[in-house]
């Protein structure tokens, strides 16, 4: 297994796989690099594919911290810093696109990201609210909050549950939750919080690249009545169905999501 030793204090495992133009694989919560296992394969020849085990996740470090998203955007600015990372489209799937909208709006200073993807975009807020009726109500979060503090492994199970449209997935689903475990209750708790908590609205209007969301019409965890809500909101974006997916599209539909990454990576 490949390390990085970030200068944020941590240590994280990653992968770099190929060649050519530079694609950041982010995760969402709890899960790791091995989300994007489909991706690899049908990329690598053109394109340098990084993957990598967010703080907490995976086979990275587990530290005490904030677990904000500005924490995590301060992570990715030193990976891409110690990589030499240089015209890099960033993909974020459920919480990673939250880092990565947080990431090209405030953290970005360097240019070093130039396309933003947001895959089952947890973001820009996950709640309910009065005038966007999309996503979790206040009752349903608290108890998941709840969940997340003293029964990991149940409310994490329900979650595996609610990715998939498709019903000939329960390997893939098992694979999943086995890995979202790695991620302790602490961990899982602050990430969470900061999920429901951080309203990243404000920041549309900010993205100043190229943008592709990609969403899955059978969503049970991302609503995608937030997709729809930021193609209005962020300048440059095109907004891509997959209509045959829940929420874990790059897996449910891994050709048609390489396709269309590959084809924004080459515009």
């Amino acid at each position: 297994m490949s390390f990085l030793d970030l200068d944020t204090g941590i240590r994280v495992h990653y992968r770099d796989i190929g060649k050519g133009r530079p694609i950041l694989f982010i995760p969402g919560l709890a899960a790791t690099l091995d989300s994007w296992n489909y991706q690899i394969p049908a990329l690598h020849d053109d394109y340098r594919c990084i993957t990598v085990d967010m703080r907490g996740h995976g086979e990275s470090d587990k530290p005490c911290s904030d677990y904000s998203y500005d924490e995590m955007c301060n992570d990715v600015s030193s990976l891409l810093k110690t990589l030499d990372l240089h015209d890099v489209i960033l993909v974020g799937w459920s919480m990673g696109a939250g880092v990565g909208l947080n990431y090209v709006t405030g953290f970005n200073d360097d240019d070093r990201v130039t396309k933003l993807v947001m895959v089952s975009p947890a973001t820009p807020y996950f709640l309910a609210t009065e005038t966007e009726p999309y996503g979790m109500d206040a009752d349903t979060a608290a108890s998941s909050l709840e969940g997340m503090r003293i029964a990991l492994p149940e409310t994490m199970a329900a979650f595996a549950g609610a990715n998939f449209h498709r019903t000939d997935m329960e390997a893939t689903a098992a694979l999943f939750l086995s890995q979202w475990l790695k991620m302790p209750a602490y961990v899982g708790y602050k990430y969470f919080k900061t999920l429901l908590t951080e309203d990243l609205r404000d920041k549309l209007s900010k993205v100043n690249m190229p943008t592709l969301i990609c969403h899955g019409r059978h969503d049970q965890v991302s609503h995608p009545g937030w997709s729809e809500y930021m193609l209005q909101y962020i300048p440059d974006c095109h907004l891509v169905w997959f209509e045959n997916s829940g929420h874990a599209l790059m897996v449910e539909e891994p050709d048609k999501f390489s396709e269309e990454l590959a084809a924004f990576a080459d515009k």
